[in-house]
């Protein structure tokens, strides 16, 4: 009679376990198609994200463009009343009130009172896109990707080598292909959001941010089709290149020298196993596992969205304006330019001056240095160009008033170094590429 017993306890151990983990299937399965596999409707091959998006976009647009008007005057209104608290200021205030200003001016289509360049106004609206129906739309979605033992699965299986190559867990592999198949936006949030949930160590979310969100598979498409090269052979030319400089400047200060800390104390354990990894990778889940449903977590991450959108949607509108006024001062442009023209020629790079110009204006806007490739310059020039685009920039309209606006502890000074280390990293591979090329 005991034996039978335990021969139930057993089946039915045997039986929850086997629904245990076709559940994590299934739901990690859900969060890969959502985000990473590309289906064709209407003509457009897109993930599931941006199809939903391109759908609002088209059908809600006025719903969509209120709501980011009342969403920054609720900011306004919020800074009205903390001031004097919380180092909110009236210069804050007036910023974000002429950011709203030009926000309309937008939408009723006169922003040539703000913009000299279509290109900047076309670039921004873009972005805005991505912030105000991707973001909000793909965090909804996104339990699917953190919450339900993906992340734990893909830690399991990529943890030994992401931790000897470049420092972190095998989680940031995850975060990495948000960054690369989806976009910037979502990437930033992602590696936010781990960090804030205590997933990510301070070091390894500063590795993350500013070593694995320079790189977009949408951009190195459009810059391909520029510079008239296989996608497939620059895709692979960037990842030796993006391997070498993250190996490198995880190493080096200042990253080096971030603290291994929490944000918060978690009962988060992380996966480090050998052998086993799917069962341990299993069990590690439903001990970090939250005891919240789909729907509550899908509210909470959209809560998050709203309250990062409400005081970093007016301070990237007030940066585009500024940007703005400094991309058409041809004085401030040149005096970029000379400077950056000096540390190029260093290398003896050929074309040094268009060279230069690329670099300045992708700090900027990378779709305005893909649009400055001439057409006929040599394919080997060409390729520098591509390889600084697609990897030298860190965002500095999109990461730096995302990072000073959340909880992730990096100084502008810290970020520019990074830029800069990754700047020379790019520039001496260049230096060597090229040699090789004139040697052969």
């Amino acid at each position: 009679m005991e034996k039978t017993k335990k021969s139930c306890r057993s089946n039915n151990s045997s039986s929850n376990d086997f629904f245990k983990k076709v559940k994590i299937y299934i739901f990690s399965l859900i969060g890969i198609i959502i985000f990473f596999i590309p289906i064709k409707i209407n003509n457009e091959l897109e993930t599931i994200i941006y199809h939903i998006s391109y759908f609002l976009e088209n059908e809600a647009s006025s719903i969509i463009e209120i709501s980011l008007i009342f969403f920054i005057v609720l900011s306004i209104f919020k800074n009205i009343l903390n001031i004097g608290k919380n180092n909110v200021n009236k210069i804050e205030i007036c910023c974000k009130s002429f950011s709203l200003v030009i926000l309309v001016s937008i939408f009723v289509g006169k922003e040539d009172l703000f913009f000299i360049n279509d290109n900047l106004v076309f670039i921004l609206k873009d972005l805005m896109l991505d912030l105000s129906i991707t973001l909000p739309i793909a965090s909804l979605f996104m339990p699917f990707l953190l919450e339900y033992g993906l992340v734990e699965i893909t830690e399991a299986y990529t943890n030994r080598i992401m931790k000897k190559i470049f420092k972190v867990s095998g989680k940031v592999f995850l975060n990495f292909l948000v960054y690369i198949l989806v976009n910037n936006v979502c990437g930033v949030f992602v590696t936010y959001k781990l960090y804030k949930d205590g997933k990510l160590r301070r070091r390894e979310t500063a590795i993350t941010i500013l070593n694995f969100s320079v790189l977009s598979l949408s951009l190195t498409d459009d810059l391909c089709n520029k510079i008239n090269i296989s996608t497939i052979k620059f895709f692979i030319m960037e990842i030796i290149i993006l391997i070498i400089c993250n190996f490198i400047i995880s190493r080096i200060y200042p990253l080096k020298k971030k603290k291994q800390s929490y944000y918060l104390k978690s009962n988060h354990k992380n996966v480090n196993c050998k052998r086993n990894k799917i069962n341990t990778a299993i069990k590690r889940y439903y001990e970090n596992k939250s005891n919240k449903k789909l729907l509550s977590l899908s509210v909470s991450y959209l809560n998050d969205v709203i309250y990062i959108l409400m005081d970093l949607i007016p301070t990237i509108i007030f940066i585009f304006f500024i940007v703005n006024i400094i991309y058409n001062i041809p004085f401030i442009m040149e005096s970029i330019n000379n400077l950056t023209n000096i540390f190029v020629s260093a290398f003896n790079l050929p074309n040094s001056n268009l060279i230069s110009n690329i670099i300045n204006l992708n700090l900027f806007s990378s779709i305005l240095a893909i649009e400055s490739i001439p057409q006929r310059s040599y394919y080997i020039i060409k390729l520098m160009m591509g390889i600084f685009i697609a990897l030298q920039c860190i965002n500095f309209c999109l990461l730096i008033p995302f990072i000073k606006g959340s909880i992730i502890e990096l100084t502008i000074g810290e970020i520019l170094i990074v830029a800069f280390e990754r700047l020379c990293i790019i520039t001496f591979i260049c230096f060597i590429t090229y040699n090789f090329y004139c040697a052969i």
